[in-house]
């Protein structure tokens, strides 16, 4: 068998293994808890614009409900990436520049849009039919849900964020239901759209 009959034999071999050696990276690198993902976000280069979560919060440790008044199962949601952002009812001056500043953004990822939810969490009593006809008219893609303020303010998340009526952040919520970052008042909108970009480029879209 001479040399280059050699080599063609061997290029097959030559292939799987490399495309074994890919596979086998790819499964090392998946993240398999809160503290491995933030790892991996940092290894990815997220910018530091929004505050990580150290570690990470399952959402679905804070209790919701539906409009409707049903428990909200999470994981049973279509996986997105999701904005949560949680206000005190009513919805003042400080609410609705959350909703304002985050539908800029939601726009502004263009084709990644459909990728994304902003998810209103109300705190407290249930929104007036006048604010609903407003978020109805100005905010129709926005899912509404219904929290309890008191538990809120003792979700590790909310904590670690210093969360407060007066200046409500906003949470990042991966597709696996992990909180793990989050945007105060004095975040901009540029700050939060670089930093959705970022995290949908190196995310599954399905």
């Amino acid at each position: 068998m001479n040399e280059r009959s050699r080599q063609r034999q061997w290029q097959p071999w030559l292939i799987l293994g490399i495309v074994l050696a890919v596979l086998a990276g790819g499964y090392i690198a998946l993240p398999r808890d809160a503290g491995s993902q933030a790892r991996l976000l940092a290894v990815l280069g997220t910018s530091n614009h929004g505050v990580l979560l150290r570690p990470m919060v399952p959402v679905a440790t804070l209790e919701m409900n539906t409009p409707a008044g049903a428990p909200l199962d999470w994981a049973a949601m279509t996986p997105k990436w999701r904005l949560l952002i949680p206000v005190t009812s009513p919805c003042n001056e400080a609410c609705r520049a959350a909703l304002y500043l985050t539908r800029q953004v939601h726009v502004r990822l263009e084709k990644n849009a459909h990728r994304v939810e902003r998810v209103l969490l109300v705190l407290g009593e249930p929104l007036d039919q006048e604010t609903l006809a407003w978020l109805h008219h100005e905010h129709p893609h926005l899912t509404l849900v219904q929290g309890d303020a008191d538990a809120f303010a003792r979700w590790p998340a909310a904590v670690a964020a210093g969360w407060g009526p007066a200046a409500s952040p906003v949470f990042v919520v991966d597709r696996a239901g992990m909180t793990m970052l989050y945007f105060t008042p004095e975040h901009s909108g540029a700050d939060m759209l670089a930093d959705l970009r970022h995290l949908l480029k190196y995310s599954p879209e399905n």
